[in-house]
């Protein structure tokens, strides 16, 4: 039977369908603040779906709004704990906000030999080197090597994470090679790089 209260509910769903489809626009398009909205929009319409969290949480990733990304990366991770890159961005976001125990348990919890997030090698880099760990450090940065062997600013993490670790001759191949890449890193403070 047809009353009005169907005819309310068909409209929101309505509104909330066309708010996802402006928010995937918004998205394609890289109007991440506006597809925000229209997503935020379409969850309070009624669309309940994982993935629109997935890309609300990647606009409020993108848009440094990191604790609002935080929030979905916890529902998506929480439904699908073994989705690895729910888990990459949850601890990307815990790296960017400073919570180094809470990024290192996730990016740790990423399979080994998945591939596609190589990246979280340089950042547990990072993470271990601040925590005074440099020998996962020296483990993590090896393997970003291996991921990004071009890529200047692991090379110089390399060369300060060797030097604290106490390879001061391997620490100063690195360095040059990190120069050699990048000039300007031939002068740059011996400092981690994030």
């Amino acid at each position: 039977m047809y009353n009005m209260e169907n005819q309310a509910e068909t409209r929101v769903d309505e509104q909330a369908k066309k708010a996802y489809i402006e928010g995937l626009k918004k998205f394609r398009d890289g109007d991440l603040k506006e597809a925000c909205v229209f997503f935020s929009n379409a969850i309070v319409g009624g669309i309940n779906d994982f993935d629109i969290l997935y890309y609300r949480g990647m606009c409020h990733l993108d848009t440094g709004a990191f604790q609002d990304a935080l929030i979905d990366f916890e529902v998506l991770v929480r439904q699908f704990p073994d989705n690895p890159e729910y888990v990459f961005r949850r601890g990307f976001i815990k790296y960017k906000t400073g919570d180094i125990t809470g990024a290192i348990s996730d990016f740790s919890h990423i399979p080994e030999e998945h591939n596609d997030f190589s990246i979280r090698w340089h950042y547990l880099s990072v993470l271990h080197y601040k925590t005074g760990n440099y020998d996962a450090a020296l483990i993590a940065i090896e393997k970003a090597l291996s991921s990004f062997p071009t890529m200047p600013k692991i090379w110089f993490n390399a060369g300060v994470i060797m030097k604290a670790g106490g390879l001061s001759d391997r620490a100063d191949l690195a360095l040059q090679t990190a120069a050699k890449l990048e000039p300007k890193l031939a002068s740059a403070k011996h400092e981690i790089l994030e």
